[in-house]
């Protein structure tokens, strides 16, 4: 009976049955492979499912703090740049793992909020005494008028720049 030629391969990495030299191994199909001891490291699918949770996690903070008053505006740009490295890493792992569309289009999406509310927030950050003042004036203003008067104040930016 003649064998059939096996197709070309990459190495070993195509045939996860087979050990290092090539040869297959006692359980085909990765049967007997049983659970990692306790101790070891968690599977790769785990790990794979935990960065884009985190990076969820972080974006939602950054979102949520980015709306406080001044001196909790702090937390938004920590928030959002830790959004922003951790959905960067998401995205360069999509890509190198070849994960759907979807995927990498909703991470850089992500990556694409996460940047925009860095950056805002550091520009409301780095205006602090501009920033202050419209939240004080917001605050205390009662009527629209009040409001409208409070919002001209920050296009002029509160005479923050001279004429």
């Amino acid at each position: 009976m003649k064998q059939r030629p096996s197709p070309p391969s990459d190495g070993p990495a195509d045939h996860p049955s087979s050990d290092s030299s090539g040869r297959a191994s006692k359980h085909p199909h990765g049967a007997g492979a049983g659970r990692p001891a306790s101790g070891a490291e968690p599977a790769p699918e785990e790990g794979a499912r935990a960065l884009p949770m985190w990076f969820l996690v972080s974006l939602v903070a950054a979102v949520a703090t980015s709306s406080l008053d001044l001196p909790f505006k702090v937390f938004g740009l920590g928030f959002s740049v830790l959004a922003l490295v951790l959905g960067i890493a998401t995205l360069v792992r999509a890509v190198r793992r070849r994960l759907g569309g979807l995927v990498r289009v909703t991470a850089a999406v992500g990556v694409g909020l996460a940047g925009f509310l860095a950056l805002s927030t550091a520009v409301l950050i780095a205006l602090w005494p501009v920033t202050a003042n419209y939240e004080d004036c917001i605050d205390t203003a009662l009527t629209l008028k009040a409001e409208r008067a409070c919002q001209d104040r920050l296009l002029t930016l509160d005479g923050f720049l001279p004429d």
